[in-house]
């Protein structure tokens, strides 16, 4: 699907936990190569929201588990390529090109696929994520969660500031996104922006006239793990 779809908050707010412990409970089921430590990318692509899987492995071929506009649960597998037929890294010890320079330097392919429920599609990424490192021994997968619990709580605060005009946010799938600010935009004009400040702090900034709202509060969470790690070893 190529339509222009952003997530209302809402439904951000409600997808992305659940969508990631489904994420996590498949990974628990199923050893991963190489002891991977996967990176979750909240983004909006071509008609699909959800979250790019990134690993720390060299690859040309990203994986996104999420929904498209009618929220049926989707994983999208999207390869990138040269011109002719040989295949380019676009990742390189976890650090990626973004969409738009991917684009522009590498032939996309992209192959959607509908499942019945989020278990079937969090199941069939992490299968699939599997068959792009095959030699590698079994051993735990790391799925960095610590900023996505922030966010988590981000999005319920803003939500509950920002529940009569429902915004529609953008993700641009790009790292520490939250520092640089998700754009909120309305359906009449209105606009604003969630922004996280290290430590522990997020701001609010929405204007819908004549009303505006701003707002902070900082999310304050169990330091005792930076991480999830999944012990996937036989």
């Amino acid at each position: 699907m190529t339509e222009c779809f952003y997530p209302r908050l809402s439904l951000a707010r409600d997808l992305l936990p659940v969508l990631r412990a489904q994420l996590v409970a498949a990974a628990s089921r199923h050893p991963l190569s190489g002891g991977l430590t996967l990176d979750l990318l909240p983004v909006v692509e071509d008609g699909v929201f959800g979250y790019e899987l990134v690993s720390d492995r060299n690859t040309h071929t990203y994986l996104t588990v999420g929904c498209n506009a009618r929220r049926e649960s989707i994983v999208r597998k999207t390869t990138y390529g040269d011109a002719g037929t040989a295949l380019c890294l676009v990742a390189v010890d976890g650090k990626i090109l973004s969409r738009t320079e991917r684009s522009a330097r590498y032939h996309v392919r992209q192959r959607d696929t509908l499942f019945s429920d989020w278990p079937a599609a969090a199941e069939s990424a992490l299968v699939q994520l599997m068959s792009l490192f095959p030699d590698r021994p079994r051993q735990p997968v790391t799925l960095r969660e610590r900023a996505h619990r922030s966010l988590d709580e981000a999005l319920s605060v803003a939500y509950s500031h920002l529940a009569q005009w429902d915004p529609f946010i953008h993700f641009c799938g790009l790292a520490n996104e939250a520092q640089l600010g998700f754009a909120l935009t309305g359906s009449h004009e209105q606009h604003g922006e969630l922004v996280f400040q290290r430590p522990d702090i997020w701001m609010l900034r929405w204007k819908a006239p004549p009303q505006a709202v701003y707002e902070s509060w900082s999310v304050v969470l169990n330091r005792c793990s930076d991480s999830a790690q999944t012990d996937l070893a036989s």
